[in-house]
């Protein structure tokens, strides 16, 4: 398989291709591998949220209230924060096992609250969530993928395809909080690094977009040379920043 059969959100095309909804775990050791440190991980977690801010995740328009839903992390489309490290010490040395890993980050959905449905930024990836604190089961706590329910278990990872249709909600008077990883298909691995530039492209323009609704009319040749420069820059930053990573 080569980049062609690589779909990225951020060129506006539908997401057609006949891919499955979830990955079946056993298909990959690292799986277990998270599974069978959980309680690692999940002291590193709840410890970093006691102590850290959470920011609410930038597109509003995904969320049934505002700022419900918020992350932070170590791993972000292949730039890694350093300034994280010491509160996850033991949670990346088994992360970084992971072939491919490219994003690391805990989310959290308040009480009461609902991500609506959206396809993700690309089919490159495998995206993992490893449930850190899951206050019930469903129909309460509920992810669906595709039109599949799925419920998060504590310390049980759900494999799933992140471009496909996707939403979830937390009903309860409780947070809900996962460990969420991507890790690119083994089949795009020799593509990692302009994967992951495209997609801070992607995220760049939504972001600017959002804030400057202007730039949507600009030519279509002054966006290229915006878009071009965004990817090239974004592509040097995560070379440079790879070769610091502990």
């Amino acid at each position: 398989m080569n980049r062609s059969n690589i779909w990225y959100s951020y060129t506006l095309k539908p997401y057609l291709l006949e891919e499955p909804s979830f990955y079946n775990k056993e298909d990959f050791e690292w799986a277990k591998l998270l599974e069978d440190n959980f309680e690692i991980i999940k002291r590193e977690a709840l410890a970093f949220v006691q102590n850290n801010e959470l920011k609410p995740y930038f597109n509003k328009s995904l969320l049934s209230r505002s700022n419900s839903w918020k992350t932070e992390g170590l791993l972000f489309w292949g730039y890694f924060f350093k300034k994280h490290h010491s509160s996850f010490i033991e949670t990346w040395k088994i992360a970084k096992q992971i072939p491919g890993i490219v994003s690391f980050s805990i989310s959290e959905l308040d009480p009461n609250s609902k991500i609506k449905p959206h396809n993700g930024d690309t089919n490159a990836i495998i995206r993992v969530h490893l449930p850190i604190v899951v206050p019930s089961g469903l129909p309460l706590c509920a992810f669906t993928v595709n039109g599949e329910t799925r419920a998060w278990e504590e310390g049980k990872v759900i494999l799933f395809n992140d471009a496909q249709n996707h939403y979830a909600q937390n009903l309860t008077n409780q947070k809900r909080l996962v460990l969420l990883i991507d890790v690119i298909r083994p089949e795009f691995i020799a593509f990692k690094t302009e994967i992951c530039g495209k997609v801070l492209n992607g995220l760049a323009w939504q972001a600017i977009t959002q804030s400057k609704p202007g730039v949507r009319n600009y030519p279509v040749w002054t966006k290229k040379i915006l878009w071009s420069s965004i990817r090239f820059i974004a592509r040097t930053i995560l070379r440079i920043n790879r070769l610091f990573w502990p």
